[in-house]
């Protein structure tokens, strides 16, 4: 047997039901007579905005303060993000700086006095085969 707490659940759901429907089976009442669903109660398929989730949950005295306090919040938000988001791309764009010198002293650097070295090397060894030939 289903103990209290369970009956008084059970007995608000069934009240919640019969407030809802037009039409509950075995009821005395014809279905004209029914009392209309309340618009009260979200459907599923209802799309509920955090503006009137905030709402639904603050009481009715609170609606000034929350327009106020998402007013200054925006107001704020507009202010600072952009200085926020300069600053991190500001120090973004240096550690990439700082990174691709870094980078380019100890592998680029090489490489090009290498390759320097290299076609210097090609361009004495061409100039002493072009001397070397006999003109005719």
């Amino acid at each position: 047997m289903a103990d209290d707490n369970t009956a008084d659940l059970l007995r608000k759901a069934d009240a919640l039901i019969k407030r809802t429907r037009v039409y509950v089976a075995g009821s005395s009442v014809p279905a004209a007579e029914a009392t209309p669903a309340e618009d009260d109660l979200p459907v599923l398929t209802d799309i509920v905005t955090d503006h009137e989730a905030a709402l639904a949950t603050a009481p009715p005295h609170m609606q000034q303060h929350l327009d106020a306090l998402r007013e200054e919040l925006s107001r704020w938000l507009d202010q600072e993000l952009p200085h926020a988001v300069l600053k991190v791309t500001d120090g973004l764009a240096d550690q990439l700086m700082g990174e691709l010198t870094d980078q380019a002293e100890k592998k680029l650097l090489p490489r090009l006095i290498a390759r320097l070295d290299g076609t210097a090397a090609q361009s004495t060894d061409h100039k002493e085969n072009e001397t070397q030939q006999p003109k005719d």
